[in-house]
């Protein structure tokens, strides 16, 4: 059993999943970088499966600040080496003390946001929409189809693919704010 696996089992709620993403989730999520994007987001990177993907298909010239909280597996992240890539070990609810407003090209979350309280939701869903650039991306995977509506409140432009090849299967987000 990986270190993830491990970590996910004793700690479910907090991430949502019992194992790591496959790489066709990785695969398709690395895909929606626009290929302009400089500035990069990746909230609750876990043990940097996804962030290995992100790393490899976005530009030379992009940074890519993964957010983890869990000690247990910051380890896992910091054992990633790349010029563009940083870790912030602290809450993704402080998006809006680590980034100016408008600033971000790409970012996904990976947090288990079916999970958390409604206000909770809110909270960082205003802090990404704060964040991101008019023209940027919001990525949201999950494994229940939850939550659509309230990321429309704040993204109206929304679409969701569905990713069987993971365990379990995952639907993506893919957000734009209104313009």
């Amino acid at each position: 059993m990986n270190g993830f696996t491990r970590y996910a089992l004793k700690n479910l709620k907090s991430t949502g999943s019992i194992a790591p993403s496959s790489r066709f989730l990785a695969k398709k999520i690395a895909k929606t970088i626009p290929p302009t994007a400089k500035t990069l987001i990746e909230l609750g990177a876990g043990d940097g499966v996804i962030t290995r993907h992100l790393l490899a298909t976005m530009n030379d010239d992009a940074k890519l600040t993964a957010y983890e909280l869990s000690d247990q597996l910051l380890p896992l992240l910091e054992g990633i080496k790349h010029p563009g890539f940083s870790i912030n070990n602290h809450s993704a609810l402080e998006l809006t003390n680590d980034f100016e407003p408008g600033s971000v090209d790409f970012l996904l979350s990976c947090l288990p946001i079916a999970l958390f309280d409604e206000k909770m939701k809110r909270d960082l869903l205003q802090q990404i929409h704060q964040v991101l650039s008019p023209n940027g991306l919001f990525v949201q995977y999950q494994y229940l189809p939850k939550d659509r509506r309230l990321i429309m409140e704040y993204f109206p432009e929304t679409k969701s693919k569905w990713i069987a090849l993971n365990i379990p299967p995952s639907f993506i987000y893919i957000a734009k704010p209104a313009k």
